[in-house]
């Protein structure tokens, strides 16, 4: 969930075959807690989503890398393969990582969200744009959460997420979650109204609030994710009814396309883009 503005570009378009996007309605729902149950268990992870426009702690970093698709491009939906890491934990109270996280460009209404820190085990989130600017949706990435909607991609458990807009008229938008034991697509949120991000471009992001320990140098999270691998694959925007890959025009990586690990306050992390820039990873 980033707040800086993008550079808006011209976009250039490559076409490809896709099998698991679809624009038919899901046939179930993710399980999963709302409204007030839903922020109580994001908990302070929730606040920093709310702090972003704040002025930051000089304490704190808070940085992000990854394809932002950009409004031009005229995406009106977005799906991508997020990687998981169930156990990992953030030491520092006040640290957290979101990644990946993933809004659609397009005024879209949900942000979908992987999220670690605060003291919280690993959740899922549909962050809600457009009217209560709050965690609409929590699921605890958990066995049951495993086994129905994540499969192995490149060694580690990933899940497949769709949103796209429903209607133009009111903005409506529905996020999905691909139920690998079913192959549908389960509902995780639907929203309609006004995007109150005040941004034009969309995201696909490594993101993280991070405190340098200064016994290491490095920030807390570079010893708690060592060995991690956080990834996103196979992103492919819906424009004019048809999915195509993300792209260095349609999606440029920000806020550089060659990031230092210095920046993340992380010697060891490693950034690559498998497919420009339809597949990002870092590990750590």
């Amino acid at each position: 969930m980033r707040k800086l503005l993008a550079v808006l570009c011209c976009a250039f378009v490559t076409t490809i075959a896709v099998a698991a996007p679809v624009s038919a309605a899901p046939d179930g729902t993710v399980p999963g807690l709302t409204g007030a149950a839903a922020r109580a268990a994001a908990g302070p992870m929730a606040e920093k989503f709310r702090q972003l426009r704040q002025p930051q702690s000089l304490a704190q970093r808070h940085t992000f890398w990854g394809p932002e698709p950009q409004l031009s491009s005229g995406a009106d939906g977005v799906v991508v393969t997020q990687s998981i890491t169930p156990g990992l934990r953030i030491s520092n109270t006040s640290d957290v990582v979101y990644a990946p996280t993933m809004k659609p460009t397009g005024h879209s209404c949900i942000e979908v969200v992987t999220a670690y820190g605060l003291g919280e085990a690993a959740q899922v989130w549909a962050w809600d744009w457009c009217r209560s600017v709050s965690p609409a949706k929590v699921v605890p990435i958990d066995s049951a959460f495993l086994a129905t909607y994540t499969s192995t991609v490149n060694g580690h458990p990933a899940y497949t997420v769709q949103e796209v807009r429903t209607s133009s008229s009111g903005n409506s938008w529905t996020a999905s979650l691909r139920n690998v034991k079913t192959g549908a697509w389960d509902t995780l949120f639907s929203q309609s109204g006004s995007d109150q991000s005040s941004l034009n471009e969309g995201w696909d992001i490594f993101e993280l609030y991070s405190t340098r320990n200064p016994a290491t140098g490095n920030a807390y999270y570079c010893s708690d994710a060592r060995g991690a691998v956080f990834e996103s694959s196979s992103l492919q925007l819906r424009i004019a009814g048809r999915w195509v890959a993300a792209s260095p025009s349609n999606s440029p990586l920000r806020p550089t396309a060659n990031p230092r690990p210095a920046d993340y306050d992380c010697s060891t992390l490693r950034f690559d883009v498998p497919s420009p820039n339809s597949t990002w990873r870092v590990t750590v």
